[in-house]
């Protein structure tokens, strides 16, 4: 007698069909944002949506806006490590704020 499919497999099935996968992994990208990028980062900018593979990211003070400027590249390559999957879920960050 088969074993039976563990419910997690048999979700990300039912997503992958109906075309949906790619939006859960977004969804957990904003939602963890603090634990991606870590507590110093997070005190000073808030994953805010994503739209079309570009995370948009409120930032309060322009000095961090520029400092994550620089630090763009490495953000996104965690970023999509952490998604996991075939292709990236973020292409491209958006630094918004003063």
């Amino acid at each position: 007698m088969p074993q039976p499919a563990a419910i997690g497999t048999i979700i990300s099935k039912c997503l992958a069909a109906r075309g949906m996968a790619a939006k859960v992994r977004e969804a957990g990208m904003t939602g963890r944002w603090a634990e991606l990028v870590g507590s110093e980062i997070a005190a000073h900018a808030k994953a805010v949506k994503i739209e079309t593979g570009r995370l948009f990211v409120s930032v309060d003070e322009p000095a961090w806006r520029q400092e994550l400027m620089y630090q763009k590249p490495a953000i996104l390559a965690k970023l999509n490590a952490e998604a996991g999957g075939n292709e990236p879920v973020v292409t491209d960050i958006m630094f918004i704020g003063p």
